[in-house]
C-alpha cells in the first residue's frame, strides 16, 4: 500500500483546507487581531486559495493563530429546528452543518450565518413554513442556490449579484403554505463580534 505523498506549500488545497482557514481567521476576528474588513478580505481569498502555501499566508503574521488546527475538518452533525407555535434562532457563532432542516408552524425562525462557521463547503437547508416565517442571512461572499414552492405564501430570495468563487454553496429548498421564507444577503456589521453564542 503506497502512503499518500506529504503536503508541501506548493501542493493543492482541498475544500476542507479552505473551510479550515476561513474558521482560523473567524476565530482571529473573534479574538479582536483582525478589523472586519480584513477578515473579510483574509476570508475571500481564503476562499479562492489553491495551494497550502496561499492558505498560511492568510494566517502567518496572527499570533497564536497560525497552524493550530490541522486534520480533517469534519461536517457538523445534521441539525432539525422546530418551531411549534414558538420560534427558534440562531446567531452569533455556531456551527453550520452539511445538512440544516427548519420547520415553522404558527411560529418563526431566523438563522444568521454571517459570523458562523462552516464545517463543510456544500451546505443544504431545507426550510418548511405553515402560517409562520422564517428569515435566512447569508453572507456576502457565499454562493447560493434556492428553489422553494409557496401556496398562499411567499419563498423569496433577496439577493444580488454571485458570492465569491470557491466559498462554501448554501441551497435552500423547501415549502410555504400561508406562510414566509425569506433568503437574503446582509453585511456584517463593523462592531458586531463573532464570539460563539
Amino acid at each position: 500500500m503506497t502512503e499518500p505523498a506529504p503536503r508541501t506549500a506548493t501542493s493543492r488545497a482541498a475544500d476542507t483546507d479552505r473551510v479550515q482557514v476561513a474558521q482560523l481567521l473567524t476565530d482571529a476576528a473573534a479574538e479582536g487581531l483582525l478589523e472586519l474588513d480584513d477578515y473579510e478580505r483574509r476570508l475571500a481569498q481564503a476562499y479562492s486559495a489553491t495551494t497550502y502555501a496561499e492558505l498560511d499566508r492568510l494566517s502567518a503574521d496572527l499570533p497564536g493563530i497560525a497552524n493550530t488546527r490541522r486534520g480533517a475538518c469534519q461536517p457538523a452533525p445534521k441539525t432539525t429546528l422546530l418551531a411549534f407555535m414558538s420560534g427558534f434562532e440562531r446567531r452569533g457563532r455556531w456551527n453550520v452543518p452539511r445538512k440544516l432542516t427548519m420547520f415553522s408552524f404558527w411560529g418563526s425562525g431566523v438563522i444568521d450565518l454571517r459570523y458562523a462557521d462552516f464545517t463543510s463547503p456544500d451546505v443544504e437547508i431545507k426550510a418548511y413554513s405553515i402560517m409562520g416565517g422564517q428569515t435566512i442571512l447569508l453572507p456576502p461572499e457565499v454562493n447560493l442556490s434556492v428553489d422553494g414552492t409557496s401556496v398562499m405564501g411567499s419563498f423569496e430570495e433577496e439577493t444580488s449579484g454571485a458570492g465569491t468563487p470557491g466559498a462554501p454553496v448554501v441551497t435552500v429548498k423547501g415549502f410555504s403554505l400561508w406562510g414566509g421564507v425569506n433568503v437574503r444577503r446582509k453585511k456584517r456589521r463593523p462592531n458586531r463580534h463573532v464570539q460563539r453564542d
